[in-house]
């Protein structure tokens, strides 16, 4: 239970504001400053590219006409990295969940030394050990991500590094605190509403933004100490908020669903916006024809104008901003240039994006036109579900696109047209031969067995293809499991992080066949990892693990285990079947076997990140 003082002390520090707001007078609620306008909302498209870190939610600097003025000098020492900071940060490897060795075993022990680790120095990187990581975020004011990066560790290692409780511990932690209201927007903004989320207040969408949505739920955060509601977090407020003894949401309001792109939902970037993510907007739209010139990273007239024009494109609604939706389609792969034939198709069919969760007559013509090219059999039912989702990827694999299974305004013009290649299989083209077919890595009607030294046939065949495709198989395919194809079995799984047997078992193929199988230049793990395979009813620490990284990865949500954590529930076998259509799985089955969690623990998971 939280002490007494400490109750005493929020108590004191909420009276100021409390007995301003709710006077018997009108009273001006702003406060005078200048809000961050970096958003950092995390671009809703596959990428290998980290995120930008999030900063303190305090801005240094002043813009007024265009001109900028520094209001802290000592930011210029602080958070201007120098090339020999540069350098030493590179000293360190980004470490996570389900990360071995040296290096974990130094982190552990430095976070001992500070009191913020109570495990044992083990060299794996458990749950423990991240837990001990996040106390060490909140000293920096950043949201708990649980990740050791290498800024992290920079500041970890350093003698000026303070004591978990400590005075100094307290005073770091206050200073990157700031109050933040209606209007406010960047990365303190976010971090905030990653809180309160995280505590189960009803914050459906993180966008950056302090909206209604946000006042509503930092004014429940009050309530919850048995204060009037406020919708100001002010600098107590968050303190509390970020400690380890915040109070939970007892309340049943229920966060509203997440957009998924119906007309009518927030805009993420707009004109005014400052930041990284609007020089990402701007490349795009450069490199699409719709702008000209070199990105500045300030949404003015000029970008909003061109994304008008990428908006007229596909047809939609000319408002100049950007929604997630409107991300998605313009950071795609097949996004039409400005002037292009795909541009002039879509505006004539009036395509929109259709994507997993929707429910229309656009999805059931989609699925018409899936069948009549011979992607998928059935009858339509205009639901986008995983079949939908498998048919769409095989598309694209077809019309050799990235493998995303959402059908964008561009894939539709192209799936629509009169040329759209049809798929063809063996059973369409009797004389095609399993060469002819390598390249769709094997036809998903046949049943996949175990493989092993002397097995012969189809399925070798296309084992030894997808094997030498990614740069672990030499040698003629023949279609006979030798020497070779079991060395190269063993390259695979060394690869993956898992016990080299040289047999390819059902999970290795499935693995095998999606898009997360590693090339032969990259590594998962330097050592061989003892995953076991996780089903329903199992209750483990292992299972508790998983359960972490899949909420992690956004594919889970706390509440789903509240009273289940470390048991194989319905919730997290419905999180792994969706982590396994995020990988490319045929067959996404929900059980958690030692290949997909080599991935789902690796530092390439990021790549199925949800946004």
């Amino acid at each position: 239970m939280r002490n007494r003082a400490a109750l005493l002390i929020l108590a004191a520090a909420l009276m100021l504001p409390a007995m301003l707001l709710g006077g018997c007078t009108a009273t001006d609620e702003t406060v005078d400053k200048e809000p961050d306008l970096s958003v950092h909302i995390v671009v809703p498209y596959a990428t290998t590219t980290p995120a930008p870190e999030a900063t303190g939610p305090a801005s240094p600097l002043k813009i007024t006409d265009g001109k900028v003025e520094v209001l802290d000098p000592a930011w210029i020492e602080k958070d201007f990295i120098s090339i020999e900071q540069e350098k030493i940060e590179a000293q360190y490897t980004q470490l996570r969940l389900g990360d071995t060795g040296e290096g974990v075993q130094n982190l552990q022990a430095r976070l001992k030394e500070l009191k913020y680790f109570e495990g044992e120095v083990s060299g794996v990187f458990d749950p423990a050990t991240e837990d001990a990581v996040e106390r060490f975020e909140l000293t920096y004011g950043t949201m708990q991500t649980g990740i050791a990066t290498g800024k992290l560790q920079t500041l970890l290692y350093n003698s000026t590094a303070p004591e978990y409780g400590s005075e100094a511990y307290n005073r770091s932690k206050s200073a990157y605190y700031e109050t933040l209201q209606r209007g406010d927007v960047g990365s303190g903004v976010l971090a905030l509403q990653d809180r309160l989320q995280e505590l189960g207040y009803p914050i459906g969408n993180l966008t950056g933004q302090y909206d209604d949505e946000t006042a509503a739920a930092v004014s429940l955060f009050y309530e919850e100490y048995g204060f009037k509601p406020n919708e100001v977090a002010v600098v107590e407020l968050q303190k509390e908020l970020y400690s380890e003894n915040a109070r939970r949401y007892s309340g049943s309001v229920q966060a509203p669903a997440t957009t998924g792109g119906a007309q009518g939902e927030s805009a993420v970037l707009s004109e005014g916006n400052i930041g990284t993510l609007v020089e990402q907007l701007q490349a795009r739209l450069i490199e699409l024809k719709y702008m000209e010139g070199t990105p500045s990273g300030t949404f003015d007239l000029e970008t909003a104008e061109a994304v008008k024009q990428f908006q007229r494109a596909l047809g939609l609604e000319e408002t100049g901003a950007v929604t997630e939706t409107l991300q998605t389609q313009l950071f795609s792969f097949d996004a039409p240039a400005y002037g292009s034939a795909a541009a002039q198709a879509i505006r004539q069919g009036g395509y929109a994006l259709l994507q997993e969760g929707d429910n229309s007559d656009a999805v059931r013509a989609l699925q018409t036109r899936l069948v009549e090219l011979g992607y998928a059999n059935g009858t339509p039912n205009g639901k986008y579900e995983k079949n939908t989702i498998s048919a769409v990827k095989l598309f694209q694999r077809t019309a050799n696109l990235e493998e995303t299974g959402v059908a964008t305004a561009a894939l539709q013009a192209l799936l629509f047209a009169d040329d759209a290649p049809r798929y063809q299989n063996a059973s369409a083209n009797e004389g095609a031969t399993a060469a002819d077919n390598a390249d769709r890595y094997y036809p998903y009607d046949i049943e996949i067995v175990e493989l092993t030294e002397g097995s012969e046939g189809e399925l070798v065949t296309y084992l030894q293809t997808r094997l030498a495709e990614l740069g672990f198989f030499e040698g003629d395919v023949d279609g006979n499991y030798g020497s070779r194809t079991e060395s190269a079995v063993k390259k695979f799984q060394k690869a993956l992080g898992i016990k080299q047997t040289g047999d390819a078992s059902v999970t290795l193929q499935q693995h095998l066949y999606s898009d997360a199988a590693p090339k032969s230049s990259v590594s998962f793990f330097k050592e061989a990892q003892k995953f076991e395979t996780l089903a329903p009813g199992d209750s483990s620490k292992s299972v508790e693990k998983l359960q972490r990284q899949l909420w992690e990865l956004g594919y889970l949500d706390k509440a789903d285990v509240d009273g289940s954590v470390g048991t194989y529930n319905e919730a997290t076998e419905a999180s792994v079947a969706q982590a396994q259509r995020a990988m490319g799985y045929v067959d996404a089955d929900g059980v958690a076997n030692p290949e997909f969690q080599a991935f789902l623990f690796s530092k390439y998971c990021t790549i199925i990140k949800k946004s």
